[in-house]
């Protein structure tokens, strides 16, 4: 797996800035004050996941990003700060951000980070289409603090604290559960998260139970005999209450299905842990009965044929 460091003390200090600059820009952060760099200390390290996802820790001396993420690709962001202070401003809010807050938001939405001490800090960028599906509701344009209060929060939180610690001793086996894991929670966070599902009522339920049912349908994604009757079964509604669900979340129950699955190969064909599967045996792998229907649906969603995208081993959702 690709991972890159680096630390302004093994560059002139005359040159500091302009090289810390460089690596922000890099990690497509935008830089607000340039004055608060003029002595700046710092260094990074970054890793790049086969699914997409970028993973950086970002030791560095009080700076400000503001303004929206210059990179035009669709994805969702993280940031944790493993020790210092910090203040997130959004939409005409002010938040003052505890050692358990966790930062999300859209790429291309406006938004002010000011780290207001030495800091630590892991700075996370997931694809959107890696996101979305698993998604009851779209993130939209939303920036957002996850406090850290709930449970569920807080195990999070932990998550994501033990991989800034140990993300230069992973490998690419253990990538594919860690960001499996790391979707999952921050769905599940989300939901929770002043959304439909936690105002209760009608809608509340709805939400409740369509996310129960796509938690089901992730461990079933194997089964090539998977169909609405089955799901509906495994979770004691009708098919067409599920149908209904999925109908009012504006999406369909079969284009769901095939878009996790298909997502769940993209993922495997650039997988050096799966390396030794064929194209046919990774199709098979997550449900589909024909290798060739499978190429045809995986060119219309990513743009190349499956076999292309694993010599390539280059995200592209």
């Amino acid at each position: 797996m690709p991972l890159w460091k680096f630390s302004v003390d093994t560059v002139p200090e005359t040159e500091r800035q302009a090289a810390w600059v460089d690596v922000l820009r890099r990690l497509k952060l935008p830089v607000a004050d340039l004055s608060s760099l003029s002595r700046v200390r710092g260094s990074v390290m970054v890793t790049t996941t086969p699914l997409g996802c970028e993973f950086a820790v970002l030791e560095s001396t009080p700076q400000t990003y503001s303004g929206r993420n210059p990179d035009h690709s669709s994805a969702v962001w993280l940031a944790v700060l493993a020790r210092g202070e910090g203040i997130l401003d959004h939409g005409g809010e002010t938040t003052v951000l505890s050692p358990r807050s966790i930062i999300f938001g859209a790429s291309g939405v406006d938004s002010t980070l000011r780290l207001t001490s030495d800091f630590r800090m892991l700075f996370i960028k997931i694809p959107q289409l890696a996101v979305s599906p698993r998604m009851i509701t779209p993130l939209g344009q939303r920036v957002g603090i996850l406090p850290g209060v709930s449970g569920l929060e807080k195990m999070f939180n932990g998550l994501l604290l033990n991989l800034a610690d140990t993300l230069e001793a992973l490998n690419d086996e253990h990538f594919q559960p860690v960001e499996q894991s790391m979707i999952e929670f921050l769905v599940a966070c989300l939901a929770s998260d002043g959304r439909i599902e936690s105002k209760g009522g009608a809608a509340g339920a709805r939400a409740f139970h369509l996310r129960r049912i796509c938690q089901k349908i992730e461990t079933l994604l194997h089964d090539p005999e998977l169909s609405l009757l089955k799901v509906a079964a495994e979770n004691g509604v009708s098919p067409r209450y599920v149908q209904k669900l999925f109908t009012g979340a504006q999406m369909t129950f079969s284009n769901y299905l095939k878009t996790r699955r298909l997502e769940r190969c993209y993922a495997d064909l650039i997988s050096p842990v799966h390396a030794q599967l064929s194209v046919s045996e990774i199709c098979f792998r997550w449900g589909f009965n024909d290798a060739a229907h499978f190429s045809r649906t995986f060119r219309e969603r990513f743009g190349l044929s499956p076999s292309k995208h694993r010599q390539s081993g280059q995200p592209r959702i």
